[in-house]
């Protein structure tokens, strides 16, 4: 059953939702989906945002981006300027270039926002009668003003999560969708740092939920057999038992100083130095399953994942995730810590 938290904000007179979305599906399933603390306009446009006749751009988040564009439209750069905090860099800017990509549009449409800590992603179109282009603008909260920034961090799991939103996004369809089943990891902001927390937050937050298939501890599938086949190759001493588990289609990848020199010694490291490895949970991807399992010895225990291709009905091992989406996500640096702090906990 689909949640829906609302949450409102004393420095925003707008009403923000969490809806949930689809991220990633696989053979009509959600794997992955997410949510975002979002507000929703109702045919808003640049000539509503004039027709209030405001006298500061910087009081509120549609006044300031409605003034960036009159000041693109100007080729007013030391304008343009005023409208950031610190970070503006003049550089960045060129008025003959902002005129020429702005021709023949004559308005803006405020599509969506939503929020991440003191910071608002402003999704918007330059419009015209003819045409639209889609953009967005951060803004930041600078003790009740408002402010355009530069400093925008894509890791940021809001960030990352929101770029998938419907409502952020003109090529994706809103639907409504269930996350019964799925795991929640919530985010909230404090003082500038994401963290996360297990349970659901009074405040505004981003969600991402996966559709984990987790083992118990009589668990005798192909998957844990392949980790049991692929653990006797790393202790084996013969390299060329463990590299031939690796998908043909990905052996091209060992003479990346990224995958051969650091993500595949590192699995033969622990697949060598490791007798104890325990499989947790399984995400199933495009071309098989992320397999997340815990190594320990007598002092430590740790959490990886390995990639498992299925190729003729068979698992080989994978060094890439080729689905883009699913790298964004999984490779984020916050939910990577995540992710491993959660299985460490079960």
């Amino acid at each position: 059953m689909l949640c829906f938290i609302s949450c409102m904000y004393a420095q925003d007179n707008t009403r923000f939702f969490n809806k949930p979305f689809s991220i990633f599906n696989n053979a009509g399933q959600v794997i992955i989906a997410g949510d975002v603390s979002t507000y929703v306009y109702n045919n808003y446009y640049g000539k509503n945002v004039k027709a209030e006749t405001y006298t500061d751009a910087h009081a509120k988040p549609e006044y300031l981006v409605y003034e960036l564009f009159k000041q693109m439209k100007n080729k007013d750069i030391n304008a343009i300027g005023r409208l950031y905090d610190t970070t503006f860099d003049k550089k960045q800017f060129n008025g003959n270039r902002m005129v020429d990509s702005l021709k023949g549009y004559t308005d803006i449409k405020f599509i969506s926002k939503f929020n991440s800590g003191d910071f608002f992603i402003i999704r918007y179109d330059f419009v015209s009668a003819t045409k639209s282009y889609a953009y967005f603008a951060l803004v930041r909260n600078v003790r009740g003003k408002y402010f355009l920034s530069m400093n925008i961090n894509v890791s940021d799991p809001f960030n990352l999560i929101g770029s998938y939103s419907p409502n952020n996004l003109f090529d994706r369809p809103d639907e409504t969708i269930s996350t019964k089943g799925l795991t929640p990891f919530y985010f909230v902001k404090k003082e500038g740092k994401v963290f996360y927390t297990p349970e659901l937050p009074g405040e505004s937050y981003t969600s991402l939920y996966l559709a984990f298939e987790f083992f118990n501890n009589n668990s005798n599938t192909a998957e844990t057999e392949f980790l049991k086949q692929l653990q006797n190759a790393g202790q084996s001493g013969d390299t060329m038992k463990l590299k031939n588990m690796i998908a043909v289609s990905d052996l091209p990848l060992l003479s990346d100083s990224y995958f051969g020199n650091f993500y595949y010694a590192d699995l033969k490291k622990i697949l060598k130095n490791y007798p104890d490895l325990t499989p947790l949970a399984t995400l199933k991807i495009n071309e098989g399953k992320v397999l997340y399992f815990r190594y320990a010895n007598q002092l430590n225990s740790f959490v990886s994942s390995i990639i498992l291709k299925q190729v003729n009905g068979k698992y080989y091992l994978g060094l890439r995730i080729t689905n883009d989406d699913i790298n964004n996500i999984l490779q984020n640096v916050y939910i990577r810590e995540t992710l491993v702090n959660y299985f460490k906990g079960r």
